[in-house]
């Protein structure tokens, strides 16, 4: 089974990641002082030899002290603490939330952009990122990778509240277990200027359960009128997800539709086939499939202006064999 996400991001919203050092006194990287939009990875352990000496909150200060924060367009944030688990000093979209008026320029944010050698994504568990929206006004992006935490309450939480927000543009919610709770209040959400949409569903035994009704809303496509990129990925019921786009109006607006990283067998492909065109579409990812060779053959010859993404195919077919490729 797949293991998550091996390696760390080297650029972030189309710009290169400056390491900031976690430790106090450590010299800031080559490229701090340059000019123009940077993007900066806030990790606790980062130029360290040992476990992190500084909890976010710390960290963060550090960096509005020692960097340009007009100049930052992007974060990246890895490791938050100590320990994953220990949000002491409050929670890293909270913590970030305090301190908006010190980041006037940031257009876009990585929450939990952790490898699996630092943390299985399936066990990496977040507090909402609500807050994030509700400070951030020109947020353009937001990203987290991870899984909702049971929060002070011990109850189970969405890592997104209801909100209305102008100028998002892109979505991601990267695990390797999406709570259904998360994709509904997406749902529940304002976001008229969302173009790029991803949920990775994830496995059922890591809290993954989502099904079509959960992202049901999103099928008539008049929720997000400017929709261009739609991911609904890493799924054991990815032949439903198919079977629901396959005649689904949002599908007409989109330039790419992800159905990749999951179980999608020929069922799902022949309800892709059956449905409506998809010549409009500029990309279609379907990697990671347990599609026979047959069905392969006929997507491609379906729609040839299409670039269809085909690779990784899974040696085993049956539908009790398959998996997801992102669960731990």
């Amino acid at each position: 089974m797949g293991s998550g996400f091996a390696t760390h991001l080297t650029e972030f919203a189309g710009l290169e990641i400056l390491d900031f050092p976690a430790g106090p006194g450590l010299p800031l990287p080559a490229g701090a002082d340059r000019d123009g939009p940077q993007a900066w990875r806030l990790d606790a352990a980062s130029g360290l030899d040992a476990d992190p000496v500084l909890a976010f909150g710390e960290l963060l200060d550090d960096f509005l002290a020692r960097v340009d924060t007009a100049r930052v367009a992007a974060l990246v944030v890895g490791r938050w603490g100590f320990e994953l688990i220990d949000v002491s000093d409050g929670p890293v979209g909270a913590t970030l939330a305090a301190r908006a008026d010190r980041l006037p320029a940031l257009r876009a944010l990585f929450v939990a952009e952790l490898t699996s050698d630092e943390c299985d994504v399936a066990y990496l568990a977040l507090e909402p990122v609500t807050p994030v929206l509700e400070a951030f006004p020109g947020l353009e992006q937001l990203w987290v990778r991870g899984t909702a935490g049971t929060g002070l309450s011990g109850e189970e939480q969405p890592l997104l509240a209801p909100i209305k927000h102008e100028t998002l543009c892109t979505l991601v919610f990267q695990s390797g277990g999406l709570d259904p709770l998360t994709m509904r209040a997406v749902g529940a959400c304002e976001f008229p200027a969302l173009e790029h949409l991803e949920f990775y569903f994830g496995e059922p035994r890591h809290g993954g359960t989502g099904t079509v009704a959960d992202v049901e809303w999103l099928l008539p496509g008049d929720r997000l009128p400017n929709l261009r990129h739609l991911g609904l990925r890493d799924s054991m019921v990815q032949d439903d997800l198919a079977v629901a786009v396959a005649h689904a109006p949002v599908v007409a607006q989109l330039r790419t539709l992800d159905l990749s990283l999951g179980a999608l067998g020929d069922g799902g492909a022949a309800a892709l086939l059956a449905g409506q065109p998809l010549g409009h579409l500029v990309k279609l990812d379907l990697h990671h499939h347990f599609l026979s060779a047959q069905m392969q053959e006929r997507l491609r010859q379906a729609w040839p202006g299409v670039e269809i993404d085909l690779s990784e195919p899974q040696p085993d077919g049956d539908e009790w064999g398959r998996y997801v490729a992102v669960a731990e």
